[in-house]
């Protein structure tokens, strides 16, 4: 038999919207290659854009929630 060649599949990089809380709780552990860029709404809520690599869409939302908490996406991004 010949040898099993596995392809891990290509990530791109996702932008994602969101809103988050104040204060925002974060939890990174230096592995991640996140960037978050976050605005004060108001007391209770901001808004933030992060640029998280990944294979899919749903994976770069997992990602980010795993870093930083999350309330809600926004649906209007890519």
């Amino acid at each position: 038999m010949g040898e099993v060649v596995q392809f891990n599949p290509r990530e791109q990089v996702f932008i994602l919207k969101f809103t988050a809380p104040h204060p925002l709780k974060m939890r990174k552990n230096g592995t991640e290659r996140i960037s978050v860029e976050l605005h004060k709404v108001d007391e209770e809520h901001g808004l933030g854009q992060a640029w998280v690599p990944a294979s899919n869409k749903r994976m770069a939302q997992e990602k980010l929630c795993a870093m930083i908490e999350v309330l809600e996406f926004q649906d209007w991004c890519k």
